[in-house]
């Protein structure tokens, strides 16, 4: 990225931090000494009953709130969403790639891929990765860069669309996830305020998320393929990546013995996600009972249904997905390069670990420094005030139709930059929102489909997202401008995805509420 040149304060990413964080003190200041305060509603999910809460920003200069800034430095690195996730991966990735694995599986994927589909395939990928939680940020993105490393393309320009994908991906997606869950609860809760015989159907949005997951998919292949890779400069290939990669018979001996333990551990895996119901019992080949106690083990066994088991709050598949694919690379790895000879002592093996962290310190230190302004940031309440304001506001003026569709959709757009967490958001903007549509002829579902979509437009910016560090980062590795990344690079990179990701959304909630096309099962956007 040698065509990044900066001398200014944004041209560094740790001082950034340091400034916000700064900003974010002094605005909590200004506000609690100005006396800003605000209120929301909330459904209690539980009892069914509205609670109103009030809320007032704090100030982060109080002795107080010095002391908790200082007390939990240590906790909020540590429990940060996507440290652990990321450095398991990269031991994953890292003996996977270190052994020959992935260099020699993406060439031969490579040669029968063209570039334009190359990028659509990694982009729907990670735009359906929302599913499994973190997998799209902390595996499919690096997997990505190496495999447009090995079929010489530039490996920034996968993980800038891989990134997008996954980031505006959340929510659109037509695979049935947690997120679905949470969003049902609360949107059924806020509907029974105006219809208490209403439900919320499961596929009540599965038109409109498969519609808008294929535009989407299409409009970041383009956007990457004949807007971003023009105007970045070439990717300097270092001289031990070879052009070409020989296969020979040691390559294949890997190859199939990869396979084998992958096949063998897929099998495995999918077991432990089989129903209870259907695995604590089966039946052998010679007709005796016999007890698999692993099968089904990863489930939540509290659901009532098996998307509410696959995907849970006490979901050990969903916590530990990552992992589990992580292991499987490790394996595939270490059993390629003991046929292939790449990793035949177990010396070769933990070196191999080692070197598979060597690149990740850059990455910690940004981490650690994004994980104190995102804790430092939502104890001041200026994100949770903005968006209770943002409702009121919409609430106070008697919108109607049209005009409340686009309203609430900027709205959703404004506050997903300074609140990013999906379900607590929805829940306290739901009891406001979807009465206001249900009056306006609009379903409930219809709201929800809106709400979904407008975070694909912020996820992709805001330096709230806990995983746009994890995205500087991966941009950071392959770096090799004399400067480092800087905030401004990122945006460079971005702004042409979210602004045409905002046009994308306007015009989809547009046709189908004009046209009033069916969004799911049974469900249209409008009454």
């Amino acid at each position: 990225m040698d065509a990044f040149k900066r001398r200014t304060l944004s041209g560094n990413i740790v001082t950034t931090f340091l400034f916000l964080i700064l900003l974010t003190m002094i605005i909590s200041l200004i506000g609690n000494v100005m006396g800003w305060q605000s209120s929301y509603i909330r459904i209690n999910p539980i009892t069914g009953d509205i609670d109103k809460t009030v809320v007032t920003i704090s100030n982060l200069f109080s002795i107080n709130e010095l002391r908790n800034i200082v007390g939990n430095v240590m906790t909020n690195f540590v429990t940060f969403a996507p440290l652990g996730s990321f450095l398991i991966a990269f031991i994953g990735i890292g003996i996977a790639y270190k052994s020959g694995f992935l260099t020699v599986i993406n060439t031969i994927l490579g040669r029968f891929i063209s570039k334009f589909w190359m990028t659509f395939i990694f982009v729907i990928l990670g735009i359906m990765s929302n599913v499994f939680g973190d997998v799209g940020y902390v595996l499919l993105i690096p997997l990505g860069a190496l495999f447009y490393l090995a079929n010489n393309r530039n490996p920034i320009v996968a993980i800038v669309a891989i990134f997008v994908a996954v980031a505006s991906g959340n929510g659109i997606n037509f695979l049935f996830s947690n997120l679905d869950i949470g969003l049902i609860t609360y949107t059924e809760l806020a509907a029974k305020l105006t219809d208490a015989e209403i439900n919320i159907s499961n596929n009540g949005n599965l038109f409109f998320n498969i519609i808008g997951s294929i535009s989407l998919a299409f409009l970041i292949t383009y956007i990457t393929e004949k807007v971003i890779i023009p105007n970045i400069p070439k990717y300097k290939v270092e001289e031990e990546i070879i052009e070409e990669i020989s296969i020979g018979r040691k390559e294949k001996r890997g190859l199939v013995l990869a396979s084998i333990g992958t096949i063998l551990l897929l099998i495995i895996f999918i077991m432990m996600i089989i129903p209870s119901q259907v695995s604590n019992t089966v039946l052998d080949n010679a007709n005796n009972q016999v007890n698999y106690q692993f099968m089904g083990m990863l489930l939540d066994n509290t659901g009532d249904t098996y998307a509410e088991k696959l995907f849970g709050l006490d979901s050990y598949f969903l916590s530990s997905i990552v992992y589990l694919l992580s292991f499987i690379l490790i394996i595939a790895g270490w059993l390629y390069g003991l046929g292939a000879k790449t990793l035949r002592t177990k010396e070769q093996f933990s070196q191999a670990i080692y070197d598979s962290l060597n690149n990740v310190g850059v990455i910690l230190v940004l981490m650690f420094f994004a994980s104190q302004f995102i804790a430092i940031f939502k104890s001041s309440n200026i994100g949770l005030y903005i968006s209770s304001v943002l409702i009121n506001i919409i609430e106070d003026f008697d919108f109607a139709s049209f005009p409340l569709l686009l309203i609430v959709f900027i709205m959703y757009v404004i506050s997903s930059i300074f609140f990013t967490s999906t379900i607590t958001k929805w829940a306290f903007i739901s009891p406001v929102i979807i009465p206001m549509f249900m009056n306006a002829n609009m379903t409930p579902e219809f709201a929800q489909a809106v709400f979904r979509v407008s975070e694909s437009v912020t996820n992709v910016i805001t330096p709230l997202f806990a995983y746009f560090i994890i995205f500087i980062g991966y941009l950071e590795i392959y770096n090799k401008g004399e400067n480092r990344i800087s905030f401004r690079d990122c945006y460079r990179l971005l702004w042409p995805y979210s602004l045409s990701i905002l046009l994308l959304w306007i015009v989809l909630i547009i046709i189908w509420y004009i046209i009033g096309l069916p969004i799911g099962i049974g469900v249209s956007s409008t009454v």
